[in-house]
C-alpha cells in the first residue's frame, strides 16, 4: 500500500491526493533535523515530507483552529498548507528562519484567507438551513491570535531582524538606539545631530514599516 504523503516537486497537485501520517518505514528519518528533511525532500525523498507532516500537522491544525474556530475547515487547511510546502520547498532559506516558521507562515496566511472567504460568503447570505432561512455564522474579524504569540522567542527574534532590514538606515538606527540603549527621543536627536521632530518622524515611519514587514513575513497582505 502506497502511503506517500506528498508529491515530489515535479508532481502536480492532482497527483498528490490527501496527506496521511508516515508509516513505520520512515522512522529512520526521525532523527534528522527539519532543515535536513527539507533538503532530502528537494532531492526526491517523499518520506522526508511525511516526517515533517507528522511533526507539524498538530501545530498547523491548532493555529488554524484559533483563527477559523471550525475543526473541519482547519483540517482542510492542514492539507492545503502541506501541499503548498511541497510545491514551494525550494523557497525555504535557513538563513531567514526555521522550517517551523516557514510552515507557520503558510498556516497563518491560508487560515486568514479562508476566514476572509467565509466571512464574505456568509455576510452575503450564501448559506441556508434548508427551510429557506439564511444561516448567519459569526466569524469574528478580531478573533485571530497575535501572530507573534504563535512563535518561539528565537523565531520572533529572527522575524524582527528580517523586518528591520527593510527599514531606511536612519530609521533602523533610531530603533537600535531605543532598543539596545534605551535612549529617549531627545537623547537620540543629540547623538545623531538631528532635530527631535526628525527623530520622531523616523520612529513613527519606521514603526509603520516594521509592522507592515512583519505582516508580510507572516503571509498577510500587510494592510
Amino acid at each position: 500500500m502506497d502511503l506517500r504523503l506528498c508529491p515530489s516537486p515535479q508532481e502536480t497537485a492532482q497527483e498528490a491526493g490527501q496527506f496521511h501520517a508516515p508509516n513505520a518505514a520512515n522512522t529512520q528519518l526521525d532523527s534528522r533535523s527539519d532543515a535536513e528533511l527539507i533538503e532530502l525532500f528537494k532531492n526526491g525523498s517523499k518520506e522526508a515530507m511525511d516526517v515533517l507532516y507528522s511533526r507539524y500537522r498538530r501545530l498547523v491544525l491548532c493555529t488554524s483552529l484559533k483563527i477559523l474556530r471550525d475543526h473541519a475547515e482547519a483540517e482542510d487547511i492542514v492539507q492545503d498548507v502541506f501541499l503548498e510546502i511541497c510545491k514551494r520547498a525550494e523557497l525555504f532559506d535557513p538563513a531567514r528562519g526555521s522550517v517551523r516558521l516557514f510552515i507557520l507562515q503558510y498556516a497563518y496566511s491560508r487560515s486568514l484567507d479562508r476566514r476572509k472567504y467565509l466571512t464574505l460568503r456568509y455576510s452575503n447570505g450564501h448559506s441556508s438551513n434548508g427551510n429557506g432561512n439564511h444561516v448567519h455564522r459569526e466569524i469574528e474579524l478580531d478573533s485571530a491570535p497575535n501572530a507573534l504569540d504563535i512563535l518561539t522567542l528565537e523565531e520572533r527574534r529572527q522575524m524582527i531582524l528580517e523586518a528591520l532590514r527593510a527599514l531606511a538606515p536612519r530609521q533602523r538606527e533610531v530603533f537600535r538606539l531605543i532598543c539596545s540603549q534605551g535612549l529617549l527621543i531627545k537623547e537620540i536627536a543629540e547623538q545623531l545631530g538631528e532635530t527631535e521632530g526628525n527623530v520622531r518622524h523616523y520612529y513613527h515611519r519606521g514603526l509603520k514599516k516594521l509592522r507592515q514587514e512583519l505582516w508580510k513575513l507572516l503571509g498577510h497582505n500587510g494592510k
